[in-house]
């Protein structure tokens, strides 16, 4: 009864499939016909026998030439043949065979090498995924993992991101007894030349209506220009006039000594702050050096951004990072001065082809290089004169009635004495407050001719000064009129007045000031003065050495 029924049952799909035309069915005394299930999945399979009298049974055979889960083949018969109704029919149906797993996401990759205060974020795992052959995820661990090795094929539990060269990095992944690899070649190198850290960073103190000299922050105007890291500025709220120290760098010296590349970081300094559209000063920790100079963080606005120029100067391989630590910009002054040294570019490795490398430079007379002094400025000198005079650690020089004034710097050299005949190699014609000098003075370049010269001192009158630049000169019976106090440091201006009138400055700087106080001189008062000439911007000035330049006349 129950296979009467279930026939009955096929019979009545039968004709409904028919009427579809699909799939044909014959009667019930006839056999079925086998259809080609190629492209079929098993649950169309199923569906495709539902209401069939056919026993189906499925057998999974693990290949990778079918899709998983289609069609393979019927078992023992083929496409076409007919079976009987009621019959088993075996039908073998795709499962993925094990196969070796995969890895994605391994690409060759170029890094910056890291640097102190800059250390790597590289993974070498981000973005790497390893799958079986079922597409489940390998976790990284036993059966995936990587090695790493050197360009000398030494194997290292990680790469060096703080060692410039190539790693090779092999990722591993095992599944079902298979095993996959995959190499990624890893570059660690010379970070670009470039100012991105300045690029990056801003001035976010205010600063508007504000002194640098009264309140640590404030706009300011250039007045000359020193080197790398010292200019010469006046605060645009109090008025005041005096020369900055740039804090967290230390250029190549360009004015007492000379260096390779210090001309260059002066000029780049220069260039920035003359063409921008602001400047500002900003004060961190002590106001002043040894020197009375002020420390500040120099920034300047171009293209209505600010820009730290002590900072860009580190990037540009102008100066080295010094003194930074501990202050509110070290992290930049140190990731980019480590990086800017890996460059080996200007101070850290390049040759300047600007500086004269050497010993001597030229031997010229002094009057000559004063009319074509240009044409040496940069270069290197060798000159010979009699010392006529010796202001703090600087000397003035002449030769044939010429004379020009050599810069000392900060070291005393009791070698230079006046009087002395001398000969000196590799001295630097520069300009400084529109002065012509000579810088870059060594011991070991000194020769001492003869000793003992007479100096010659000529009495003028003050309209005449400007006629005996680098020359010692006296004044008589000056009548002084005023004193003009430096507001940065001990050192002083005496205005004073000839017979006939004209006025002469008498500067006294800061060494001198230490044993000669301003108060010496009372306005009213009567002096003769005799020292060099210096010129002062577009005016002259004399330089009063000492105590006994003076001879005070009540």
């Amino acid at each position: 009864m129950r296979k009467f029924f279930l026939t009955l049952l096929v019979v009545s799909i039968g004709f409904l499939v028919a009427s579809c035309q699909e799939p044909e069915v014959t009667p019930i005394d006839e056999k079925y016909t086998l259809l080609d299930l190629t492209g079929k999945t098993e649950a169309e399979i199923t569906q495709l026998f539902e209401g069939i009298d056919l026993t189906i049974i499925f057998r999974y055979i693990e290949t990778n030439d079918v899709l998983d889960g289609y069609f393979i083949q019927y078992v023992g018969l083929n496409v076409g043949d007919q079976v009987d109704f009621g019959s088993s029919i075996r039908i073998e149906i795709a499962t993925p065979a094990p196969s070796a797993p995969t890895i994605q996401g391994v690409e060759d990759v170029i890094l910056y090498v890291s640097v102190q205060g800059n250390p790597p974020e590289f993974d070498l795992l981000e973005g790497i995924i390893a799958t079986d052959f079922l597409g489940n995820d390998i976790p990284f661990g036993n059966f995936f993992y990587y090695t790493v090795q050197d360009s000398t094929e030494k194997f290292l539990s990680d790469v060096d991101y703080y060692k410039i060269g190539d790693y090779t990095v092999t990722y591993y992944a095992q599944n079902s007894g298979f095993t996959t690899s995959v190499v990624r070649n890893v570059s660690i190198v010379i970070p670009p030349f470039d100012t991105n850290h300045t690029d990056e960073l801003r001035l976010t103190a205010s600063y508007t209506g504000l002194s640098f000299i009264d309140d640590g922050i404030g706009e300011v105007e250039v007045t000359t220009f020193t080197d790398g890291d010292t200019t010469n500025f006046i605060d645009l709220v109090s008025g005041d006039r005096f020369t900055v120290r740039y804090l967290g760098i230390d250029a190549p010296e360009a004015t007492s000594t000379y260096e390779p590349w210090g001309i260059e970081a002066a000029a780049f300094a220069r260039e920035k702050l003359s063409g921008a559209e602001k400047i500002i000063l900003q004060a961190e920790g002590d106001r002043t050096d040894g020197n009375s100079r002020y420390l500040a963080w120099v920034w300047y606005v171009k293209d209505g951004v600010t820009r730290l120029l002590n900072l860009e100067l580190v990037e540009q391989a102008y100066a080295w990072t010094s003194g930074a630590v501990g202050t509110q910009y070290e992290d930049e002054f140190t990731i980019a001065g480590a990086e800017t040294q890996l460059t080996q570019r200007r101070i850290y490795g390049e040759i300047d082809p600007n500086y004269d490398y050497s010993t001597s430079g030229t031997p010229i007379e002094i009057g000559a290089l004063i009319d074509n002094f240009d044409t040496y400025v940069g270069s290197k000198v060798t000159i010979t004169g009699v010392i006529t005079s010796k202001v703090g650690n600087s000397i003035f020089i002449e030769q044939d009635g010429r004379g020009i004034y050599i810069y000392g710097g900060y070291e005393p050299h009791n070698e230079l004495v006046v009087g002395y005949e001398v000969t000196i190699q590799g001295l630097v014609p520069s300009v400084y407050f529109n002065s012509m000098q000579l810088s870059n003075y060594k011991y070991e370049n000194m020769k001492l001719e003869s000793i003992d010269n007479i100096v010659i001192i000529t009495t003028i009158l003050g309209n005449q000064i400007g006629s005996y630049v680098g020359r010692v000169v006296n004044f008589e019976n000056l009548t002084i009129q005023s004193i003009s106090e430096s507001p940065s440091d001990a050192a002083y201006t005496i205005y004073a007045t000839d017979d006939q009138d004209n006025t002469i400055s008498l500067r006294v700087d800061n060494y001198t000031a230490s044993f000669l106080p301003s108060y010496n001189f009372v306005p009213g008062k009567h002096i003769s003065v005799f020292g060099p000439v210096t010129q002062y911007y577009e005016g002259f000035q004399m330089m009063v050495p000492g105590v006994g330049n003076i001879v005070f006349k009540d």
